[in-house]
């Protein structure tokens, strides 16, 4: 759970335009996550702390892609945290991110 100070200045932050690309947005690592039943699971990992620092893993609306979360995962990893960004068995597209996973057959 956030502290309470955190969640002020994450509401805070995303509601203010974003100027340069942050250090975040440049770190983004596409990786693939073999599933329990052999599907290959897309994700965007964001580890640009240390593996102790708390971890976000964010799951996107149902027909959408993990592209929904390329805005806000640099923002979080500017509070401090590591995020991962998956791409789940049903999406489309969103922020000109195709939902892989769903893609798959």
């Amino acid at each position: 759970m956030l502290r309470p100070n955190y969640t002020l200045w994450l509401a805070i932050w995303l509601l203010v335009p974003g100027g340069q690309r942050s250090l975040a947005e440049t770190m983004t690592e596409t990786i693939a996550i073999q599933s329990g039943d052999s599907l290959e699971i897309t994700a965007d990992l964001n580890l640009i702390h240390e593996k102790s620092a708390p971890f976000v893993v964010l799951f996107h609306q149902t027909g959408w892609s993990r592209g929904e979360y390329r805005e806000i995962a640099p923002k979080l990893n500017e509070l401090g945290f590591n995020t991962l960004a998956v791409d789940q068995r049903s999406g489309g597209k969103v922020n000109d991110v195709r939902n892989e996973t769903h893609a798959r057959p």
